[in-house]
């Protein structure tokens, strides 16, 4: 191409040696910065390339070249036969992109057919396996280095005495290694044992074929080594559940408690003594004690009904007071629509005055922004004052709130009926965990809102209480009507 451009006079401003594949559009960095550059210079730029398919070999990458041409963005493409200039007819240029795609795709199907022929008739088409190497008329070689410690792979690992990991190990000490002079760690190895390709059978695109190369060991070996591996991938055994076990930790080690079943029916729960040095590991509590210190969790959310009732009578005047609907809310609100409507009545007269031609285009709209500025503002006002007035308590939420606050002393008489897996269900509603001590329970961990809650109980903190129905009754309402139903 160099040569070419001498001959002809032409001036090589820059070289672009593109090694990647032209079959997909947009695959190819050098050649979108080729085009990115023609496309934004207004330099007098061509193209010189051996032959078109050399430029393009897909439609979108080919049409971008031809629509550059045709628009003169690009002044010539010279090729080593021919030159294709803007006003030339685009009917040879479009044939011989289309001639390069369909070149790509005649060229896929016949390697896809070479190779599936070639493994019909029992020879690996590609990159030879461990243990063989590829020779120079396409079949399969043993690799004499390799081989043998294959072979020992096979044999020792069909005594069922090594794992995979010490396969690697022993191997890579008696000095099996890759091509890279690499370790094979025991996940090649778990592979390797796995592929019947070393016993005659070649596995392609989920199909198995017969190969015609030197088998490494019989299908015997082979077959031992599956039978091996079967036995050795035991199912874990199901753990037992327990219905309490994540919601307990010791309250001296902070160790979580753990259970066991005795004589099939009896459950017994006890410290794991994880640190190592809790008294607590050897005593034990039954099942039933278990549930009897779980119901104390509903006692630390208690509030005295008195002061609920009281909250409820509070919440029901301000409701009244934040009704929407008094009358200064409303003169407000109309004023603003009254404003609204006559900027609305002024906007259609100006556009009549336009159609008229009594009012100019640029005054027009000068005047049209001004308009819509001001109905912008009005419409802002409006929205602002409903947000101020918007509702925080409605009467459906307030009763939800206040039979959230009574909600504990019914859910600790329902704890005692329910299932177990509903007593369960409902802890883990409410808890993270709580802390053991002496078979009574010490701390409780709540999560949100029965943390805030039970503060609040433990405190008689009622201002903080007020706070808290707001924003229960605003942010969890669904939530609260699902609690209480259960």
């Amino acid at each position: 191409m160099k040569k070419l451009a001498s001959n002809l006079g032409l001036d090589i401003v820059l070289i672009y040696a593109e090694s990647k594949s032209a079959k997909l559009p947009n695959n190819r960095p050098l050649f979108l910065e080729m085009v990115k550059l023609i496309e934004s210079s207004n330099e007098d730029y061509g193209i010189i390339c051996w032959k078109i398919d050399r430029l393009s070999r897909n439609p979108i990458d080919s049409g971008k070249i031809q629509w550059l041409l045709q628009q003169g963005k690009i002044k010539a493409i010279q090729t080593s036969d021919r030159q294709y200039l803007p006003s030339d007819n685009v009917l040879l240029l479009n044939i011989e992109g289309s001639m390069a795609n369909q070149y790509i795709l005649d060229l896929s199907k016949n390697v896809k057919r070479g190779i599936q022929t070639k493994i019909e008739k029992g020879l690996w088409p590609n990159y030879a396996p461990i243990g063989y190497l590829n020779d120079s008329k396409g079949g399969l070689l043993v690799d004499k280095v390799r081989a043998k410690y294959i072979k020992k792979i096979f044999k020792l690992y069909s005594s069922g005495n090594y794992t995979m990991k010490e396969l690697a190990n022993l191997m890579y000490d008696k000095g099996f290694r890759s091509r890279g002079n690499v370790k094979y760690h025991k996940s090649k190895i778990y592979k390797l044992i796995n592929d019947p390709f070393y016993c005659g059978i070649m596995r392609f695109h989920g199909k198995e074929y017969e190969g015609k190369h030197e088998t490494l060991i019989s299908r015997k070996l082979f077959n031992d080594c599956q039978k091996v591996m079967l036995e050795k991938q035991h199912p874990k055994k199901k753990q037992p559940h327990f219905h309490f076990r994540e919601l307990m930790v010791c309250a001296k080690c902070s160790c979580l408690l753990t259970a066991t079943r005795k004589k099939k029916r009896y459950v017994y729960y006890y410290c794991t003594n994880g640190r190592g040095h809790c008294s607590e590991h050897n005593h034990y509590l039954t099942e039933k004690e278990v549930i009897t210190a779980l119901s104390g969790v509903f006692d630390r959310m208690y509030i005295d009904e008195d002061e609920i009732e009281r909250m409820h009578d509070n919440s029901l005047e301000l409701l009244v007071n934040n009704n929407p609907n008094n009358q200064e809310y409303l003169e407000a609100k109309n004023n603003l629509l009254n404003e609204i409507r006559k900027r609305e009545l002024r906007q259609n007269e100006l556009f009549n005055l336009r159609l008229d031609k009594k009012i100019s285009p640029e005054d027009y709209e000068a005047k049209e922004i001004i308009i819509k500025n001001e109905i912008k503002d009005f419409n802002d006002a409006l929205k602002k004052l409903k947000n101020e007035q918007e509702v925080v308590l409605t009467k459906e939420t307030l009763e939800l709130t206040k039979k959230f606050f009574l909600a504990p002393k019914l859910m600790k008489k329902a704890f005692f009926k329910i299932s177990l897996d509903d007593k369960q269900k409902m802890l883990n509603q409410i808890l993270w965990n709580s802390s053991i001590d002496n078979k009574k329970l010490a701390n409780v961990k709540f999560k949100e809102p029965f943390e805030t809650l039970a503060n609040c109980a433990e405190n008689h903190d009622i201002d903080n209480l007020r706070r808290v129905r707001d924003s229960v009754t605003v942010a969890k309402p669904r939530f609260l009507a699902t609690l209480v139903a259960r």
